[in-house]
């Protein structure tokens, strides 16, 4: 049984793609934690990180400095590098770094952006000369590290069109018939629904997200949010069968009282796979927004 997976790849390499590709495959999986929580855990050097309790996979730089300390935490875990021909990734790296959000007003983000940063690169602006030494380094340094263990690392080239044919029999399951996720297409259908589900759901409403976990931190912060299905808070994977959807759900609205259900284009497959919950769900809501992105409902009062 794999532990976890850690996608180690640097900024711009595709990790947008492999944690989309993660969720694609049932792991919740998230890229780039930048919750306060992981900050000051990363900060005071406790690399058990609080966020591996709710996910089975993380990626992007919070975790690409530590994965020495990892893999030691979590034995039997899997590592992905991904990588990218330097020029284009010099190219992309540098357009990120002018573009990328600031989090002005956000001073917590905003320290830990700083914080990882600095972590990685050595550096917070954009350096060509630091950020290509930086890129060898980590590659030689990885390899080496790993050097015998060809079943807990994969080097992966995804913005060459590498997928589902590496991806899947390393972590020993079936190829995925399906496209591998593009990142700037995932991002973007992730701005959108997160500007939608603002637009219907006030600041301080409670909601159930269904999303195979595979939304994120500024989803999910965004309003008071309980995964489904859940235990204490945590997330505990997709249920067997409409039977123990419908029982979760009972207690979950019993326990919560949430105003609004969420459910996420990552998830919409629970329509065919659980009809009767499902139709349960629906006898309970009232259908606030459906597009191609979010199914937003109201839970009825009575």
């Amino acid at each position: 049984m794999i532990n976890k997976i850690f996608g180690i790849g640097l900024s711009k390499t595709g990790t947008s793609s492999l944690s989309a590709a993660l969720s694609q495959l049932g792991i919740s999986s998230i890229h780039y934690p930048n919750d306060e929580r992981t900050y000051h855990e990363l900060k005071s050097g406790n690399y058990n990180l609080s966020i591996l309790k709710k996910y089975q996979a993380v990626t992007d730089t919070p975790v690409v400095p530590y994965y020495p300390q990892l893999d030691k935490l979590f034995p039997g875990s899997k590592f992905i590098l991904t990588v990218r021909e330097m020029d284009s990734w010099l190219v992309s790296v540098k357009k990120h770094w002018e573009t990328a959000t600031t989090y002005e007003g956000q001073p917590a983000k905003k320290a830990f952006q700083e914080f990882i940063r600095a972590a990685v690169y050595g550096t917070v602006e954009f350096h060509q000369e630091r950020f290509q030494y930086v890129y060898e380094l980590h590659y030689k340094n990885v390899l080496e590290y790993f050097q015998g263990r060809p079943d807990d690392l994969l080097v992966m080239n995804i913005c060459n069109g590498e997928g589902y044919e590496q991806l899947c029999p390393f972590l020993d399951l079936p190829v995925l018939d399906e496209p591998f996720p593009h990142a700037n297409e995932w991002m973007h259908k992730l701005i959108k629904a997160t500007a939608d589900m603002k637009s219907v759901i006030p600041e301080r409403a409670s909601a159930v997200l269904i999303d195979d976990q595979a939304f994120g931190f500024d989803f999910e912060s965004a309003r008071s949010f309980i995964p489904f299905p859940e235990s204490n808070g945590i997330y505990m994977g997709s249920p067997l069968n409409s039977t123990s959807a419908i029982s979760a759900f009972q207690k979950t609205i019993s326990t919560y009282h949430p105003e609004y259900i969420v459910l996420g284009w990552p998830s919409f497959w629970w329509q065919e796979a659980y009809p009767e919950f499902d139709a349960y769900m629906k006898s309970r809501c009232e259908e606030v927004m459906v597009n191609d992105e979010l199914m937003v409902y109201k839970m009825n009062k009575s």
